[in-house]
């Protein structure tokens, strides 16, 4: 009995430390939407990639969470953030007809995703110079109302003679679902042929003779093993730093998580069925909405109850705060604080619709701390890692610093991603100015600059 429990002891530490002597292709650390769209448009080029991911198959924290996201177009001449939403939209096109291409009928939609709807803009007047130039020349198509007057006559909207208000109107702009996207991603990952690993949380990446060695820990059994690949794309958001720590130890210079939170506001069922039609379809076409002050307060719908009561996420750009651990900011409940605020600016813009809804009307259903990865342009990285702050590392890809864009634009942010790692070029203007926005020439600047 005693030489038993020997050997079953040493199999299971031999079966805890296994390395693969397999050497994998390319390896994406990270299966939320920036990490699962590379492996997309890897898997899209006939690669052979592998996904690993920390959580399970559905996600249950971090920065992809949730079923509702701001997707929208609107920007100023030759904006790369309005190409990369529009890229984003093509390429779930070409996701999504892959995914029916073979079936009998049509399983999926890109309805499935995009909840066109407008999107309305609330601007004050000493922004008139930036709404000038967004509207210059502006091909999308939309409503603007410079004064109180045209508000009321344009949108039925109650606002200051100091107020601006801009409604966008396009095809898949709205909002968009992370959650029924990333499951549709790694749908057409498998189909393609290619694997996830989930519940596979990455503890050490080294680089040995040209060769990664990726540690990973089962987050469900506490097993370990050594992953080999050629190629390493990092699209683990907020975690990247620490991912990247040994081979790339400035990352955490350059990009910086700070938690954001996020309230889930009811209206009182009571009060919301004694709207009319007309009020109810008034709410419901108002939103998301941008308010581009200084916080930068946005709300949209996450979704509708079974009373067709809908659940307005609400949240502020600019009210960040530090993390003290990163592991644990995810299960961090909102402050009274933080609930006050944001029931206010629900209660301030439903106000402004004119709607018969009151401070007490607004329900708290619960909040969520999300973590916005930060870099200090606010304007994200998709570019090769470099060694020693000047020299390319051809074999390692970062993905990162999202600053809660990324959303909008991330299967283009996942082909930028997928055009490194095979050496794929494009010379159209948008996409090479895109590319010097986003890539390895910024980075090196930005490393160099670190301590200056």
């Amino acid at each position: 009995m005693k030489n038993l429990i020997l050997i079953i002891f040493y199999s299971l530490t031999l079966f805890s430390c296994q390395t693969s002597d397999e050497i994998e292709d390319v390896v994406v650390i990270g299966g939320g939407l920036m990490g699962s769209s590379t492996a997309w448009e890897l898997s899209k080029y006939g690669k052979d990639v592998l996904l690993i991911e920390q959580q399970d198959s559905v996600n249950t924290f971090g920065s992809s969470f949730g079923e509702a996201r701001i997707s929208r177009s609107l920007g100023p001449n030759e904006d790369i953030f309005s190409y990369l939403q529009q890229t984003s939209v093509s390429e779930t096109k070409k996701l999504i007809d892959y995914l029916n291409n073979g079936e009998k009928q049509r399983l999926h939609s890109m309805n499935d995703i995009y909840t066109t709807s407008p999107v309305t803009y609330i601007y004050s007047k000493s922004q008139i110079t930036e709404v000038e130039e967004l509207l210059d020349g502006q091909t999308d198509k939309y409503e603007y109302a410079s004064n109180a007057l045209e508000a009321m006559e344009k949108f039925g909207m109650k606002i200051s003679d100091t107020t601006m208000v801009i409604r966008e109107f396009k095809d898949y702009s709205g909002t968009l679902n992370p959650k029924a996207l990333i499951e549709k991603l790694h749908m057409a990952i498998k189909k393609a042929g290619n694997r996830i690993d989930y519940n596979q949380k990455v503890t050490s990446l080294k680089k040995e003779d040209g060769i990664y060695k990726i540690e990973i820990t089962n987050t469900k059994t506490g097993l370990s093993k050594t992953v080999l690949s050629k190629k390493v794309v990092a699209a683990g958001g907020p975690y990247n730093g620490v991912l990247l720590k040994e081979i790339a130890p400035n990352i955490t210079k350059l990009i910086v998580p700070k938690r954001l939170f996020l309230s889930f506001i009811k209206i009182n069922s009571n009060k919301y069925n004694t709207l009319s039609i007309e009020q109810k379809e008034k709410l419901k076409e108002s939103y998301p909405v941008a308010y581009l002050n200084s916080e930068i307060f946005y709300s949209m719908i996450e979704k509708y109850d079974e009373d067709d009561n809908p659940l307005l996420k609400t949240g502020a750009h600019f009210l960040r705060t530090d993390i003290k651990d990163l592991d644990e900011v995810w299960k961090l409940d909102l402050t009274a604080e933080e609930i006050q605020w944001s029931k206010e600016n629900t209660i301030d813009y439903l106000n402004k619709l004119n709607l018969p809804i009151e401070f007490e009307d607004l329900e708290y259903e619960r909040g969520y701390s999300c973590v916005y990865s930060l870099t200090q342009t606010e304007i994200p990285y998709v570019s090769n890692a470099v060694k020693n702050d000047i020299e390319i590392d051809s074999s390692l890809i970062i993905v990162g610093g999202m600053s809660g864009t990324g959303a909008k634009g991330s299967l283009a942010y996942g082909l930028f991603a997928a055009d490194l790692v095979l050496g794929n070029e494009n010379k159209a203007f948008m996409y090479q100015k895109a590319k010097t926005a986003l890539g390895s020439k910024r980075l090196i600047e930005d490393l160099q600059n670190i301590d200056k």
